[in-house]
């Protein structure tokens, strides 16, 4: 392997000039760029998501692919930087933000993802209606959105939710979601799978969570790091109200369960690079707000006076501390407050 770059460097894209609109306004390019995290592993960041992938002699291994413009500029990032192909894709999850744009490396790269992650990508029935949310949107009442009809969410990701690319959205595909390019795995795995290449191995471990069935984490034990995404966040409130999840105790067994594994360098899919005390910050802050919402939940409080009342002050340097008060909320509703 002939490495073209210092590994320590730190690429980041210039910014540039983007067609917007009709209008013809400069739209700035996603920030990206590439950082050492240890020995031969490194993390890769498009806006606030992060990613990882381990160079090796014989390939690399890259986790999530982001989207698929991040991954057609981190293939090219990796071509100009070693002589060697991506060899593995492990995704951490099948969610959109995360796992789109895996068929650019699939050329080279086994792809792999958790035994549950074809069903996570699977269409439900045919038959399933709309949500009620979008049938309000059916102007024409034809049962389906035309791209005229879609707003919001429904607008802004359609070509990620039109799984036929026929220019219509079925109540299956709306079900199913933004999952339009995130490329299958060719290769699953159930409980654990260590993956050797180079001389180096991957430990991908599955761990049970609300957020998803096919939550993996990977553990680089050369350079004593793990890499866990949505679940847990490096000094970083967790997102808004908490999407998806509705047990606080059960979220909290699950970061615990993470704790437990072997490893001192911490880096998350959101959020910085620390270390495994930030793993467990983490928890705490979970605790400390599930416990400060129960309290005023028990005194007969409102989610505004919560609001008010909840400062989290030693938190006050996290990434995200704005959205504090949308934790409170999601705190409020999985503790099952009735404002």
């Amino acid at each position: 392997m002939r490495t073209k770059n210092l590994k320590g460097m730190v690429r980041l894209s210039a910014l540039a000039g983007l067609a917007a609109s009709s209008l013809v306004l400069a739209q700035q390019a996603p920030d990206r760029g590439i950082v050492n995290v240890a020995g031969d592993l490194y993390r890769a960041h498009n806006n606030a998501h992060n990613t990882v992938f381990l160079v090796t002699s014989e390939g690399i291994l890259v986790s999530d692919p982001i989207n698929r413009d991040f991954a057609q500029w981190l293939r090219g990032e990796l071509a100009s930087m070693y002589d060697v192909p991506v060899r593995v894709v492990a995704y951490s999850h099948h969610h959109w933000d995360h796992a789109s744009g895996g068929e650019v490396f699939a050329d080279t790269a086994e792809v792999i993802g958790h035994e549950t992650m074809p069903g996570a990508l699977a269409l439900p029935s045919a038959d399933t209606p709309l949500s009620d949310d979008a049938a309000a949107l059916d102007a024409n009442g034809n049962g389906q959105i035309e791209e005229s009809e879609a707003s919001g969410n429904l607008a802004g990701q359609f070509a990620l939710i039109d799984a036929d690319g026929d220019g219509m959205l079925t109540g299956a595909e709306i079900a199913r979601g933004p999952l339009s390019d995130v490329h299958p795995p060719s290769t699953v795995y159930s409980d654990t799978r260590t993956i050797t290449l180079g001389g180096k191995s991957v430990e991908l471990i599955h761990i049970a969570s609300e957020h998803s069935p096919d939550m993996t984490v990977l553990r680089f034990p050369d350079e004593d790091a793990l890499f866990f995404v949505d679940i847990i966040s490096v000094r970083r409130l967790p997102f808004r109200t908490f999407p998806g999840v509705v047990d606080a105790d059960g979220w909290i067994e699950t970061v615990r369960s993470v704790e437990a594994l072997d490893f001192s360098i911490a880096v998350g899919g959101h959020g910085d690079i620390g270390t495994k005390e930030d793993v467990a910050d983490h928890r705490e802050y979970i605790e400390a707000l599930r416990d400060a919402v129960a309290a005023g939940i028990a005194d007969g409080q409102s989610i505004e006076e919560l609001q008010a009342g909840i400062t989290m002050d030693e938190y006050s340097d996290w990434g995200s501390f704005n959205w504090l008060g949308e934790n409170i909320a999601g705190m409020y509703r999985m503790l099952g407050g009735d404002n």
